[in-house]
């Protein structure tokens, strides 16, 4: 029974840390309706970025070999003529959640934005951003911009990232690359929580080999302007589909805080997980841990009953009766746990 028991543990735990990703394919969206309406999918509140008309849902999944996301449901299709100018610049977000958790900037972590995307050849021939990541619920707080453009005459297209300035050499741009219009391109928007102000780091890897690991990615850009940093711990993160005059087919959108999770679908994080029975324990009807985080408890059939932070002792309604227990502490430090709740 205890090996029994230790085992579902880890199934939980295993099931727990895989959900941590946030999947959008437009799969169930009918041809030709809006985003805005899909899932949650919201315009932005603020006036002046709620213009023009929502993006459309199109037919035709986007292929990249070896990505997570590939090739799945259907796409987000940016139209170039809405948002060319101001008149009808539009920002439609979704904000992003696991279960019940909602993604937050957290100090020391990183947060991974993947998605496909095809940029069509009557894009704008200057950078506008398309995708971004937003910290606002009632207005526009972007950290994060990932900027495209069509090179005049050509099929050749440029990148480019900033954390929000949009002024000339205050963004990292890729090299020119020849062709690159009408072709899929997976893009990975990694943002860094640093201690400090104003000194979080943005990325944007493009085409990066889903097979190799972070460090071994070659092309990357950093951007180097200062701004504002996102409030860690209590920023309700989302993402933005932006429309500002790049046409462009979007798709295959993973948001998570694991590289592996977002590339591969895969983590690496449970052979982290510490099995240790001295930082969960019970008395009663309450749970008792090392400190404060989150407590997520299980019933036997691993069905999530209870989700709720904890300053070390929580006390529950939950009916007598074993439970499994996950436990994360304010630093990241995660512990799983058997627990026999009982009334007195």
């Amino acid at each position: 029974m205890k090996k029994r028991l230790l085992l579902l543990i880890m199934i939980v735990a295993s099931v727990t840390l895989n959900a941590q990703v946030f999947v959008e394919n437009f799969e169930t969206a009918a041809t030709g309706s809006n985003v805005e309406g899909y899932n949650s999918w919201y315009v932005c509140p603020k006036a002046s970025d709620a213009l023009g008309v929502s993006p459309k849902v199109d037919e035709g999944a986007l292929f990249f070999t070896g990505y997570k996301g590939s090739d799945i449901g259907k796409v987000a299709k940016l139209d170039s003529l809405v948002g060319k100018d101001a008149s009808t610049q539009r920002i439609s977000t979704k904000l992003i959640t696991f279960g019940t958790d909602t993604l937050k900037p957290v100090v020391g972590k990183k947060m991974y934005a993947a998605f496909l995307v095809q940029i069509q050849p009557k894009s704008i021939t200057t950078y506008r951003d398309f995708f971004t990541w937003e910290g606002s619920t009632t207005s526009s707080f972007t950290r994060g911009r990932v900027f495209a453009k069509v090179i005049a005459g050509t099929q050749d297209l440029q990148f480019a990232v900033s954390k929000n300035s949009s002024s000339a050499g205050q963004y990292a741009e890729s090299t020119v690359m020849a062709g690159g219009v009408g072709v899929n391109h997976l893009l990975v928007l990694c943002y860094e929580t640093i201690d400090g102000d104003a000194n979080d780091v943005i990325k944007l890897y493009i085409n990066p080999d889903p097979s190799k690991t972070e460090a071994q990615q070659t092309v990357v850009l950093t951007s180097s302007d200062v701004q504002s940093d996102y409030t860690p711990n209590s920023t309700k993160m989302k993402i933005n589909l932006r429309q500002r005059g790049v046409g462009a087919l979007v798709g295959g959108i993973r948001v998570g805080t694991n590289w592996n999770e977002v590339l591969k679908g895969t983590t690496t994080g449970i052979q982290n997980i510490n099995v240790n029975k001295s930082s969960i324990r019970s008395f009663g009807n309450t749970i008792v841990t090392s400190g404060s985080g989150k407590v997520q408890v299980y019933d036997l059939t691993g069905r999530q009953v209870m989700s709720k932070t904890t300053d070390g002792n929580i006390q529950t309604s939950l009916r007598n009766g074993i439970y499994l227990v996950r436990f994360e502490d304010n630093n990241g430090k995660i512990a799983t746990g058997k627990v026999v709740l009982n009334e007195y």
